[in-house]
């Protein structure tokens, strides 16, 4: 995560990608509503950054140097590009969330993806309800 305090020191980082490639540069910096913190970035890629696309930041680590995000180049490159403007949509930001395969803003689901998992305490609900339940198998159907 980075922090509200920390956002000036990302702008314009290196951008790299799960694998440590370069991925581009961030361009810009979209914070959350709720603290503040960086929750997307726009990031421009392509030759001489000519194409600009948005990328969930909530779990990246910056090391002083370059940002480093969990998703792929490619799934980077093809992501969702913003909208005019220096403020993102709900819409727009479930598009790039749903892209990368994370659950809509204020829809979290447990690790299986099933949104009826006790997200609260493994072993409080009923059998197989628990947040630890199935985990490394295949999402349920």
């Amino acid at each position: 995560m980075i922090i509200k305090a920390k956002i000036h020191e990302i702008e314009n980082a290196p951008v790299k990608d799960r694998d440590g490639a370069y991925a581009g540069k961030v361009a810009q910096v979209f914070p959350s509503a709720e603290d503040g913190s960086a929750a997307f970035i726009s990031v421009a890629t392509g030759l001489l950054g000519g194409h600009t696309v948005l990328v969930p930041v909530e779990d990246a680590t910056f090391d002083g140097n370059d940002l480093h995000v969990g998703y792929s180049k490619s799934a980077i490159k093809d992501a969702p590009s913003p909208g005019a403007g220096n403020a993102l949509t709900d819409t727009q930001a479930n598009a790039v969330r749903k892209h990368f395969g994370l659950s809509p803003a204020g829809k979290a689901t447990g690790d299986m993806g099933d949104p009826h998992e006790n997200l609260d305490q493994a072993g409080t609900g009923p059998a197989g309800a628990d947040d630890t339940e199935g985990a490394g198998a295949t999402p349920p159907a």
